[in-house]
């Protein structure tokens, strides 16, 4: 199997792993478990196998290829931890972001959806990369600019303009450090 496709599939493999489990679980025979075991196992830390819809989604989506925490592996898909926010310094690279194929195609075909998951990256993910002030995405927002995708020969070239005058513009707000 190509090492590409294993990682795309890592997340559903994971997710069938849990509701096996549960499953198990909800038909255990009671007199089969100890005593001293709960039935119900409590999270460790509260709420940490909880997910929001919105983070559901960017799993289901797109951690297959930016990982959950948003840290891809070694290969040309970006990283979001901690780096993504320094695009929405600009208009432009507010639009870029959503205008990337990976998004604008992507099948999250609800705009609100979209704009949610996109808010989750910047705000969760991209940590101390996004501005203060960062403005959250809206589904028009979203509509409008998964209209037009990007595409062409030069793809990673626009994408180190778009950042680098997104990185600039970073570098001359008054709050950022």
């Amino acid at each position: 199997m190509p090492a590409g496709l294993s990682w795309n599939i890592l997340p559903a493999c994971v997710a069938v792993l849990v509701l096996a489990v549960g499953a198990v679980r909800a038909h255990a025979v009671p007199d089969a478990m100890p005593s001293t075991m709960p039935s119900v196992m409590p999270d460790a830390v509260a709420g940490a196998t909880t997910l929001s819809h919105t983070q559901s989604v960017y799993v289901s989506h797109c951690g297959g290829c930016h990982g959950i925490e948003g840290i891809s592996g070694p290969t040309f898909v970006p990283m979001l931890r901690n780096s993504v926010g320094s695009f929405a310094c600009t208009e432009e690279g507010r639009a870029y972001l959503v205008r990337v194929p990976g998004v604008s195609m992507s099948l999250i075909r609800d705009d609100q959806t979209l704009a949610d998951v996109m808010n989750f990256v910047l705000v969760t993910l991209g940590g101390t990369s996004t501005p203060p002030g960062f403005r959250p995405y809206t589904a028009a927002e979203v509509h409008a600019w998964r209209a037009h995708p990007l595409s062409g020969p030069d793809f990673m070239a626009l994408r180190a303009h778009v950042l680098e005058r997104s990185l600039a513009a970073c570098a001359r707000q008054p709050d950022r450090g």
